[in-house]
């Protein structure tokens, strides 16, 4: 070919060549360079063709480096949707350890009338009650305590010589002309299974069966085991009911939940008696202090009184399960005085100073169809 007629690609020497392909490919290596040419030798290609061949291979490499994003992507979106899912799961948890979540919470209005107690700590002991405006309680470190009477509450007028023990069964009766008692038990989980035929047959008229608790220390809410067992026997039995919730609410919004709790317990139930606010001094054998060992008097109250409150827009009644010291020094007894008093004290007769309609008078009775010892109560009804 004469030299006249060849393109100025054709008279480019190779090391023009290789000048320009460094320009174009920004200095890669001979290897890269190589793959450019898909197996030819760089002389055999133009700049263009080296161009295009650059451009593919960008483009090869980024759909690589994009495919690779995409995987990381999808690892870290992975790792977020099971923290995502590991949060819900500990979430529940902790709801559920913490009790029963209130999803609907009712505002009920608590009455505000405070009355101070007094209380004298006396220079001699007594026995008995000094006046109609006193009585004394007995205390384990300061001995018998003289408290005076709390003005515009209903007084306890039964009439000791009323009250009869039956020497055989232990059971306790009263009848004063006018008002007369009928006989009762307490039961929960720690009774076990019972024939309420039998129990029935052995003459008691109503049960108070504890629906549920709150723990002492864990706070959390919780069903009685025996009792839709116990509750649906008994009214098959024809025994009156009732229903009891241990409390350990440490603010009305606890008391609170605890009745939306009882509410959905007794549904569907026609109770004789009220449900029962039981709130008890708790002394741990292991040591362990109750969550409500230092409520005031003042926060147990207005505790209560949302219980009772809340079970009363339902259409049920409520009342205090209490001994003696937890009615007095732990109750505001004067806000109070409207709702049934059911009072614990293990003795021939009632020993509260202050008015009540029920009292559990053992904790070690017997009667068939109950394996092992039983509450007994009585019920005070008048003619």
């Amino acid at each position: 070919m004469d030299e006249r007629t060849m393109t100025a690609e054709e008279r480019m020497t190779a090391e023009e060549r290789q000048k320009v392909l460094d320009e174009i490919t920004g200095g890669v290596d001979t290897k890269e360079k190589t793959e450019f040419t898909s197996g030819q030798t760089q002389d055999e290609h133009t700049p263009g063709e080296l161009l295009e061949m650059y451009r593919s291979s960008n483009e090869r490499r980024s759909a690589s480096e994009i495919k690779t994003y995409k995987t990381i992507l999808g690892i870290l979106c992975a790792i977020v949707a099971i923290l995502a899912v590991a949060v819900v799961v500990v979430s529940v948890g902790w709801i559920t350890e913490q009790g029963t979540v209130v999803t609907e919470i009712q505002t009920v209005e608590i009455p505000t009338v405070v009355t101070e107690y007094i209380a004298v700590d006396p220079t001699s002991e007594y026995d008995h009650e000094l006046s109609e405006d006193t009585f004394t309680l007995s205390d384990s470190n300061y001995g018998t305590i003289l408290m005076y009477a709390l003005q515009n509450v209903g007084k306890n007028e039964y009439d000791e010589t009323c009250f009869t023990v039956d020497e055989e069964t232990g059971y306790i009766t009263y009848d004063d002309g006018e008002t007369y008692s009928i006989m009762g038990i307490d039961v929960s989980v720690y009774q076990g299974d019972i024939d309420w035929d039998a129990v029935k047959a052995a003459g008691v008229e109503f049960a108070i069966i504890r629906c549920g608790y709150r723990g002492y220390v864990t706070g959390t809410v919780n069903e009685d085991a025996n009792f839709r067992a116990n509750i649906k026997g008994a009214t098959e039995a024809g025994i009156k009911v009732g229903v009891y919730f241990f409390s350990q609410a440490l603010s009305v919004e606890e008391a609170l939940e605890e009745a939306e709790f009882c509410l959905d317990l007794v549904d569907g139930y026609e109770l004789d008696y009220p449900i029962f606010f039981d709130w008890e001094v708790v002394i741990d054998a292991d040591g362990d202090t109750a969550r409500t060992a230092y409520i005031d008097p003042q926060q147990l109250t207005d505790n209560f009184l949302t219980f009772a409150a809340r079970v009363e827009i339902d259409g049920y009644t409520a009342g205090i399960y209490a001994n003696k010291k937890t009615a007095v020094w732990k109750y505001d007894l004067s806000r109070v005085d409207d709702y049934m008093m059911w009072f614990a004290g293990y003795s021939d007769t009632p020993t509260l100073y202050y008015d009540l309609q029920m009292w559990q008078y053992s904790s070690s009775g017997t009667v068939d169809g109950i394996i092992g010892n039983v509450d007994l109560n009585i019920a005070f009804v008048t003619r």
